[in-house]
């Protein structure tokens, strides 16, 4: 069983494996706080090297992938969130 907590809100969650307890967050995330989440992923200092879906050179603050287009906001939320999961 993994427990987690959502970065914003620290609402914690439950779910049988680390994914699905990762995927539970994103999507409250995604859902209740995209302004903050938006804003984060905006800072320089949280800005991809690379694009996590296709590994294309980024290296500024963007919300979407200029590549393959992926949503570097959801990106960033998981990347956080993976950090917030025990178990």
């Amino acid at each position: 069983m993994a427990e987690g907590i959502c970065y914003v809100c620290t609402r914690p969650y439950t779910a049988p494996t680390r994914d699905a307890a990762v995927d539970k967050i994103v999507n409250h995330i995604m859902t209740r706080h995209l302004a903050q989440v938006k804003s984060d992923t905006l800072e320089t200092k949280n800005k991809f090297e690379k694009c996590p879906v296709c590994g294309a050179p980024i290296g500024k603050p963007l919300l979407k992938c200029p590549t393959c287009g992926a949503d570097l906001v959801e990106q960033f939320a998981r990347k956080v969130t993976r950090g917030y999961i025990t178990g």
